[in-house]
């Protein structure tokens, strides 16, 4: 056995001798939540725990290499991890012209457009925080309160040019939207998937200041195939899917120790098919507003998410079938918040949301729950 041991760790150390090293650095994030309400069942619960490392060098010609890994806690009882972005498994090359990233990374519409859900101290992934407690949203699709597959971390290469006169230019190409940082691994292929296919991501952004203001504008395309056939039907070919097509677009002003913003997206009928007699539409904004005093930090902001499921989506629907395909689902979200950063990287909050939840159905009476939340995080 002492033989064995020798031999392997010989062989181990002859193996690494020859790999270059770089140095590394180690982050991570710890964050818990107690939630209570109207209507919801509260509770402790987590989100955004990940630890990640990342390591960089510089080549010969003076680029810079580097990459990065990080997990995110899934769901503990199944002993479940997921991909975090914007740094989720993947490498990059930054030259004097553009920074080139292969890999689960972010695309270009996520990086460049403002996001104004996460102001509201406890706002947290597109003020998602509270949806934890409350299981009712209806105007989502897949996405809450953002523009198709935002922050997802698929497998892609994106191009981000260098910053000109405060313009900021990104583009990316994305093969397949199905293989995300979990499936993507295996690429294991199929003809049947609820994701778009082929995708490109073009952004713009423009940051400046004028009297006294600092200023972040941003808008993005999204552009790529159809749906591949659907899981739920058997016949290649018995309808076609629409391209996908969505927008997003956002502003950030902050003056002094005030800051506002505004993020509005529009997936139009990119999750239908061409032969809907009902059009599906996808639709929404967020407004949101804080101040800062020292260590404190007040903020309140509104929310709304619109959904209409085509003729083909709604019927082969496992919800609310019942109702009609024309229907207009919405969600909608009031936040008012208070954070308290502690220092030594450890924030607090608390925030009240007020949701209102609609399947367009006047015969239907849905749940609109208000839910009280706090939370405290450390970052290392």
């Amino acid at each position: 056995m002492n033989k064995f041991l020798i031999t392997l760790a010989t062989l181990v150390a002859f193996a690494l001798s020859g790999v270059a090293h770089a140095d590394a650095k180690v982050s991570g994030f710890l964050h818990q939540i107690v939630g209570a309400g109207d209507d919801v069942d509260g509770g402790i619960t987590y989100k955004f725990n990940r630890f990640a490392f990342g390591a960089d060098t510089t080549l010969d010609n003076g680029w810079t290499a580097g990459g990065s890994f990080a997990i995110e806690v899934g769901n503990l009882a199944a002993g479940n991890l997921s991909g975090y972005l914007p740094t989720s498994n993947s490498m990059y090359v930054a030259m004097d012209a553009m920074t080139v990233t292969i890999g689960a990374a972010a695309d270009a519409v996520t990086s460049a457009v403002p996001r104004i859900g996460n102001m509201v101290p406890g706002g947290g992934h597109d003020a998602g925080y509270q949806f934890l407690f409350d299981a009712g949203l209806l105007g989502s699709n897949g996405v809450s309160f953002a523009e198709a597959y935002y922050a997802m971390a698929n497998n892609r290469i994106d191009v981000d040019f260098a910053s000109v006169n405060g313009f900021s230019v990104g583009v990316t190409y994305t093969p397949a939207m199905e293989f995300n940082a979990g499936s993507g691994i295996a690429r294991a292929q199929t003809d049947s998937t609820n994701s778009h296919g082929e995708t490109v991501h073009v952004a713009v952004s423009y940051s400046g200041e004028m009297d006294g203001m600092s200023y972040t504008v941003g808008v993005g395309a999204i552009n790529g195939n159809s749906q591949s056939r659907h899981q739920n039907l058997t016949v290649e070919g018995d309808h076609q899917n629409n391209d996908l097509a969505a927008f997003a677009g956002a502003i950030k002003v902050t003056m002094g120790n005030l800051a506002m913003g505004a993020h509005v997206y529009d997936n139009g009928d990119s999750f239908g098919s061409s032969a809907d007699a009902v059009k599906a539409k996808d639709s929404g904004y967020t407004v949101s507003a804080t101040y800062t005093m020292g260590n404190i930090t007040l903020g309140a902001g509104y929310a709304h998410q619109e959904l209409v499921r085509g003729t083909r989506a709604q019927a082969i629907a496992t919800t609310l079938t019942a109702a009609d395909a024309g229907n207009v689902r919405e969600d909608s979200v009031t936040m008012v918040g208070i954070g308290y950063n502690m220092g030594g990287g450890v924030n607090t909050y608390i925030q009240l949301s007020s949701n209102d939840h609609s399947d367009g159905d006047h015969a239907t009476n849905e749940v609109d729950p208000q839910v009280l939340f706090a939370g405290i995080s450390l970052g290392f």
